[in-house]
């Protein structure tokens, strides 16, 4: 009575299971390995190459430039990255000062405040709420400023009140950033050891892949829809769609 019924292969069926899923973790492992060992070199080369603009003015070209390389190499191109990013922190090394040097000036102050208000227990009171609240925005808004910076061609005046009014319109985004923020944070504080380490090679590589993530999202959405390129400027509207010529892309 079975005759007529093709009875499946089950046996075959668990060996390429079988063989195919060690396959697939071992991949995996070897990217989360490779993504490690890409934050470790990163966090290195920005220690460097702040140390050698005078930390003050080393700091934006070295985001910019491991920003860069982070970029390059989530669009799976081949880079030479110490040669490359020395390249790049030359280049850079007046604009990136330029568009973010104050913002990462005046995001530390107020990380070094949230520090003390943290420590002394008033992170409840009035003040203290004021300035996690002002952290967290001037976090994200710095953030956001390195990767637009890597990815869009603006004139240098309009990436700081460009990320600020992509921040306002994309409050989900910018709470996913803080959560990332929070997240390498709570591990460093965890593991004081990963900070000279890993820290900052992690945060620039999260931050990087989060917000090229959101920028390819907004340029699909102009393709897809149309949408006329939004002005750039103090009279622009507030607009959650970024206009501007991909960097490195024409």
């Amino acid at each position: 009575m079975l005759a007529g019924k093709r009875i499946p292969d089950v046996s075959m069926e668990m060996t390429m299971t079988s063989q195919t899923t060690p396959s697939t973790w071992a991949l995996r492992i070897h990217s989360v390995c490779d993504w490690i060992w890409w934050a470790m070199v990163m966090n290195a080369l920005w220690l460097l190459f702040t140390a050698a603009g005078g930390i003050v003015l080393g700091a934006a070209p070295a985001t910019v430039a491991a920003t860069e390389l982070t970029r390059r190499r989530l669009r799976d191109e081949k880079t030479s990255t110490l040669r490359e990013f020395a390249a790049a922190w030359r280049r850079e090394f007046w604009r990136a000062n330029g568009i973010l040097a104050a913002p990462l000036l005046v995001s530390t102050l107020l990380a070094l405040q949230l520090i003390s208000v943290v420590t002394s227990d008033t992170l409840t009171t009035p003040l203290g709420i004021t300035v996690a609240v002002a952290t967290a925005i001037a976090l994200v808004i710095t953030t956001l400023i390195a990767p637009l910076y890597a990815h869009y061609e603006l004139p240098l005046s309009a990436y700081l009140p460009t990320a600020s009014r992509w921040m306002t319109r994309n409050i989900a985004h910018a709470l996913l950033l803080c959560v990332a923020a929070t997240g390498v944070t709570s591990a460093s504080l965890a593991l004081p050891g990963l900070i000279p380490f890993v820290s900052i090679g992690a945060w620039l590589s999260i931050s990087t892949a989060l917000c090229v993530g959101f920028f390819t999202a907004n340029d699909r959405m102009l393709r897809d829809e149309k949408v006329p390129p939004t002005p750039v400027g103090p009279s622009a509207k507030p607009t959650a769609v970024l206009s501007g010529r991909s960097r490195r892309d024409v």
